[in-house]
């Protein structure tokens, strides 16, 4: 019995002897070598994730400047075909930038005529991480709520539209009169095969087409 008492005295002994070591390497904390491969982890996973994270925000700015060319392209189409008068609203309901047209009211024919969103376009959202900037006629737009009107007599007033994102940098341009704007990225002006062609001043006046 009293053997036993010694070898449970004995083996408590040296269990404590044990903990102050334990402890004694939880307060050292990390040494310079694993703090460096620590770091050399962090700087593999960066130089991955990163590269995507900035290829992610380019690719949602250069669809959100798709989406505005085609809104301004059917601004202006309306604004000098038709026969409505219509205008590019930015909602501070929906924070989205849409397409609006200057409509009487059927149950009302003799009170004046309101602004209602066109219900054939898609309003356009400026997605996260993506900034724009809006100059009508050389003044910027601010704030959550703006309006550019059109005119049906030919006065439209230039508009720019930049959108900005990391690595990407696109210029709408639509000047009074044009069908639809001007693309320039980074200062290099875009072609577009949707533009219009004098066929005669080419010498293709007897292509068919």
């Amino acid at each position: 019995m009293a053997s036993l008492v010694a070898m449970a005295r004995t083996k408590t002994s040296s269990t404590e002897r044990r903990k102050p070591a334990w402890r004694e390497v939880m307060r050292r904390g990390f040494t310079l070598l694993e703090l460096i491969v620590v770091i050399s982890i962090l700087a593999i996973v960066s130089s991955v994730v990163i590269p995507r994270l900035r290829g992610l925000s380019k690719g949602k700015a250069d669809v959100a400047c798709e989406r505005l060319n085609e809104l301004l392209s059917l601004f202006a189409w309306r604004d000098n075909a038709g026969s409505q008068q219509c205008a590019i609203y930015m909602n501070p309901d929906t924070g989205a930038i849409e397409l609006w047209t200057l409509e009487p009211n059927p149950k009302k024919p003799t009170a004046p005529a309101d602004w209602m969103p066109d219900r054939f376009v898609q309003p356009v959202l400026i997605p996260e991480g993506v900034e724009l900037e809006v100059i009508a006629d050389g003044l910027r737009l601010d704030g959550n709520e703006w309006r550019i009107v059109g005119s049906p007599s030919g006065n439209r007033v230039r508009i720019e539209m930049k959108v900005i994102a990391e690595g990407f940098e696109a210029l709408l341009v639509l000047a009074p009169g044009a069908a639809m704007p001007t693309r320039v990225d980074n200062g290099k002006v875009m072609d577009d095969q949707r533009a219009a062609l004098d066929l005669d001043a080419r010498g293709m006046s007897r292509e068919p087409w």
